[in-house]
């Protein structure tokens, strides 16, 4: 058996559990898959640690159950709007007498690369490397084996709420758990649908919840914008609830089981009886009223991210699709085409490609694991590390440290 990979994906209606294996032949396995509804996150944000982690724990069994395997650690997924990405780079000395590059020395360089002034209300997550540079020559992506005198990189420092950070790593050891890292929720997401040529020519992702939306944008590789908007696909499930005067858990039925944007001609509409809120007799509506109530929401919520986009002045750098991912909207009939209308631009619904996942509902989930498989080799123990340094993580400290490497 290969390694395990849990990745957790913590969103406002459910707690998505998958775990992946490698095998010997490098390819990464789907094994284990759980589900369970959480009502502890508002926004995006924990608001009951204890309801929480309940539902991690079920999610967490489930996959389990499905892979005959124990859970001890998973990656967390964050949610891009609440993390800020600053650019920032490091330079060592190679270490050996012979000048032959080693983890050891990549692992001080993206150290090196941590030593940046942040908010006392952040703390960094991950430094994830853009290039290395060997003697000026750059460009690299693993220079581990080179030889070479002073080694560089380019690298992305990702920074997160400490707040949010410390309240989702006591969801997850409450359920009886360890973090092994927190992966930002875009990078994660890109790794399960999005395409290599959208990620270098330019892409938008927006990754669609039940109560937010997380807005990013890829070029040459990179994800160069990520943003958060707090309305996602639970806002329309209650728009259906006060317009068909219904309660939120038959607004919710309604949506899944006839939620559309598409018009039927009058003489083929046929009426739909729901209960009322009441509890005490039917209320009439037919497809037509209820693709109006969907339509004003959906409308709306791509708007907002079409003027955040605007705003920021990114939506020139969207060349190839906008891809449309998540359990809020993706469902939905009709959406493509509107979102086009929209956006201007090509427009597709993301899913991962592996069997039993293919659904927008885990892309999250299954992102968090294609990510870590992927750059596992890459991240050596920058992650690990942090959580050793915290009891002295003064600038003082790291600057004496950097030093060292040159006058050891």
């Amino acid at each position: 058996m290969g390694d395990l990979i849990v990745g957790l994906d913590i969103g406002t209606s459910k707690v998505c559990t998958i775990i992946g294996e490698g095998d010997k032949n490098g390819e990464l396995h789907i094994i284990g898959i759980g589900y369970y509804p959480c009502k502890g996150v508002k926004k995006g944000v924990i608001v009951d640690i204890d309801e929480t982690a309940y539902s991690i724990k079920k999610s967490v069994e489930q996959a389990e159950r499905m892979a005959n395997q124990k859970v001890s650690s998973v990656y967390l997924k964050i949610y891009g709007g609440l993390t800020t990405i600053y650019k920032n780079n490091g330079v060592v000395a190679v270490s050996r007498e012979d000048k032959e590059i080693s983890k050891q020395d990549v692992e001080r360089v993206l150290q090196a690369a941590k030593i940046i002034a942040i908010p006392s209300d952040k703390e960094i997550i991950d430094v994830i490397p853009l290039e290395y540079i060997v003697d000026g020559y750059g460009e690299i992506k693993d220079p581990v084996g080179m030889a070479g005198i002073r080694l560089e990189v380019n690298a992305a420092v990702v920074t997160g709420s400490v707040t949010a950070i410390q309240n989702i790593e006591k969801c997850v050891k409450k359920a009886g758990l360890e973090v092994e890292g927190i992966i930002v929720g875009p990078l994660a997401t890109s790794e399960a649908v999005l395409l290599r040529d959208e990620k270098e020519l330019g892409a938008a992702l927006i990754d669609v919840g039940a109560g937010v939306t997380d807005i990013s944008v890829f070029k040459y590789g990179n994800l160069i914008y990520s943003s958060m908007i707090a309305v996602g696909g639970g806002h329309i499930t209650n728009d259906l609830s006060i317009g068909l005067k219904i309660s939120f858990e038959e607004a919710e039925n309604i949506k899944k089981r006839y939620g559309t944007l598409e018009k039927v001609p009058e003489e083929k509409l046929e009426p739909i009886k729901i209960t009322n809120l009441a509890g005490r007799g039917n209320v009439t509506t037919n497809v037509n009223e209820i693709a109006d109530i969907i339509e004003a929401r959906v409308s709306e919520l791509l708007m907002l991210v079409y003027d955040r986009l605007e705003e920021v002045k990114v939506l020139e750098d969207i060349v190839t699709n906008v891809v449309i991912t998540g359990g809020g909207i993706s469902f939905l009939k009709g959406n493509i085409e509107l979102a086009q209308r929209i956006f201007n631009r090509n427009v597709r619904i993301g899913s991962p490609q592996n069997i039993g996942v293919s659904t927008p509902i885990y892309s999250a989930g299954v992102g968090v694991v294609k990510y870590v498989y992927k750059n596992k080799r890459f991240m050596y123990n920058v992650q690990s590390s942090d959580k050793k340094e915290k009891k002295s993580s003064k600038l003082v400290d790291k600057i004496k440290e950097l030093f060292s490497d040159f006058w050891a």
